[in-house]
């Protein structure tokens, strides 16, 4: 075969619809290719920028807890969360608060009000599971939400720190500001804020303002039968008194309050009634041991 009859073959069958078909495929995939890689590259682009960013509101996130716990450790705001908010809502309200030291609280109303808000308060990591799947099952059987498994921790966070919206966002900040202020405080600090930050009236907050406005006494002077009623009103402090002796509500809590206070004699893991009986010194710190589980 001669060597122009061979190009002569060559071009018609570079000419052929076949080729011409396998020649438009051929570039269209490659087109879908160079779009592919782009826009890979684009993607991973804004990717690595939207990791950055989201890397960095997680650590303010983070670091904006962390430094709220951590101004805690040594100074006592002048106003909660919770206060700020009724202060609001009320301008005209007058808002009842004392700071006063743990040493300076009836060792009587510590123990009551762990024995009222949360018996396992010096066994948990700042969360109580146990607490929260008792709750579920009351809350199950009554058919409605009326009871709440959380620690006194939690309720501190809550207090101090979140609104009173019910949301998935807010549950995960009080439980991180929960395990954050078991780590940075310690259990004392944490009982030493709550006690007086906790709501004891519609505009009263702390147990020294509690003490004046109900027992016309300084708080390290409250008898045990003045710090259980104390504790029994926590539950629904805007609502109840300290002295409502009819009260069927105060009375359950009485009850509760005095159960965990005074468990069985043969448990080895709670003072004894004679220690809890005994007076102590307004200068003496209180020693609140791991003793108010049920």
């Amino acid at each position: 075969m001669s060597w122009q009859k061979i190009k002569s073959v060559w071009h018609s069958f570079r000419n052929s619809l076949f080729v011409k078909i396998c020649s438009y495929i051929y570039r269209f995939i490659n087109f879908l290719l160079r779009v592919a890689i782009l826009l890979l590259i684009f993607y991973s682009a804004a990717f690595t920028i939207a990791a950055s960013i989201a890397l960095y509101k997680g650590f303010v996130y983070v670091y904006d807890l962390y430094d709220s716990v951590e101004n805690l450790k040594d100074t006592q705001p002048e106003m909660s969360k919770y206060m700020e908010a009724l202060k609001d809502s009320n301008p005209a309200a007058e808002i009842k608060h004392t700071f006063v030291p743990l040493d300076s609280i009836s060792s009587y109303l510590q123990k009551a009000v762990i024995a009222s808000e949360d018996a396992g308060f010096y066994f948990h990591p700042g969360f109580d599971v146990y607490a929260i799947a008792e709750a579920l099952n009351a809350n199950r059987i009554s058919g409605k939400t009326k009871f709440g498994g959380s620690t006194i921790t939690q309720q501190l966070a809550k207090n101090m720190f979140l609104s009173g919206e019910r949301s998935w966002e807010r549950k995960f900040k009080e439980l991180a500001y929960a395990l954050l202020m078991e780590h940075e405080l310690g259990k004392d600090r944490i009982l030493e804020l709550y006690l007086n930050y906790a709501q004891w009236g519609k505009n009263i907050f702390g147990c020294q303002e509690a003490c004046r406005a109900y027992y016309k006494k300084d708080c390290y002077k409250l008898s045990i039968d003045q710090a259980i009623n104390l504790a029994a009103m926590l539950a629904s402090p805007s609502k109840h008194h300290p002295n409502m002796r009819e009260s069927q509500f105060m009375a359950k809590r009485r009850a509760v309050i005095y159960q965990n206070m005074f468990p069985k004699k043969d448990s080895v893991l709670v003072d004894s009634l004679r220690q809890l009986m005994a007076p102590t010194s307004p200068v003496e710190k209180p020693a609140v041991k791991s003793t108010e589980a049920k």
